[in-house]
């Protein structure tokens, strides 16, 4: 088994933890290591989001990553087609 820690939770939040573990049968753990997992990876492409607009915004920055991923899109015609 591994390793655990106590966490405090509003007693709200603790009756929705309870509530939600008990409708998809499965430990209130494990809806907490789901819900931490979506909010990781929802907040990952919020930022991969907000980067690429960053990006988009300066005309210099944009016109390098363009010329770059052109130079590296012709390893897609790299004989490996079908691999």
């Amino acid at each position: 088994m591994s390793e655990t820690a106590t966490v405090r939770i509003p007693k709200s939040t603790k009756k929705e933890l309870e509530e939600t573990a008990k409708e998809l049968g499965i430990p209130q753990s494990k809806v907490v290591s789901i819900a931490l997992r979506e909010l990781r990876r929802k907040e990952f492409f919020k930022r991969l989001a907000e980067d690429a607009r960053n990006l988009r915004a300066d005309p210099v920055a944009s016109k390098e990553y363009d010329e770059e991923f052109k130079a590296w899109d012709v390893t897609l015609s790299d004989g490996m087609e079908g691999y």
